[in-house]
């Protein structure tokens, strides 16, 4: 079973172990390899003058045979001020990749932004490398409609779900 929690600030180390797994680092490395820098990032909401609102969440799943929910992944999503909706997301424990969790998380969390805000669309920017996810997007109803090359050179695979 899965479900999402808010992040708390005792969530950060947890977080800066994920952020420096291989399997993370490789697709999501915004250079938070401090305690301190990922409290600066993720502990604070954007500034007043950004135009966009951020929610951040930790994916929690309860084990099939029961007990404790635990913690296994890093989910958030931003609304822009026409009400399109991003999402971000990992997977933090790599043992659970390839199992399909990953693909049924993305569906929860997008009823839960549906259910929350209503965007009438919601965008995903994978790596165009990261067949991985890209099929996991598509499985729950992602599509491509461009590639472009962000500021810093990279390439963005964008993904929509119109509604």
């Amino acid at each position: 079973m899965l479900s999402f929690r808010p992040l708390l600030p005792a969530d950060f180390p947890l977080l800066l172990n994920w952020l420096s797994r291989p399997h993370v680092k490789k697709w999501w490395d915004d250079g938070e390899d401090t305690l301190e820098n990922v409290a600066l990032h993720y502990g604070q909401p954007p500034a007043p003058a950004e135009d966009e609102q951020v929610e951040r969440f930790i994916l929690m799943r309860t084990p099939d045979s029961g007990g404790e929910a635990q913690p296994i992944g890093y989910f958030q999503w931003y609304l822009l001020p026409d009400g399109t909706a991003g999402i971000d997301q990992f997977i933090g424990e790599g043992h659970l990749l390839n199992r399909g969790i990953g693909t049924q998380a993305i569906a929860q969390f997008l009823e839960l932004l549906i259910e929350r805000h209503n965007p009438p669309r919601i965008l995903i920017d994978p790596d165009p490398r990261n067949k991985r996810a890209i099929r996991c997007y598509e499985k729950v109803g992602f599509r491509h409609y461009e590639t472009i090359t962000r500021e810093d050179g990279s390439q963005a695979y964008m993904m929509a779900i119109d509604r």
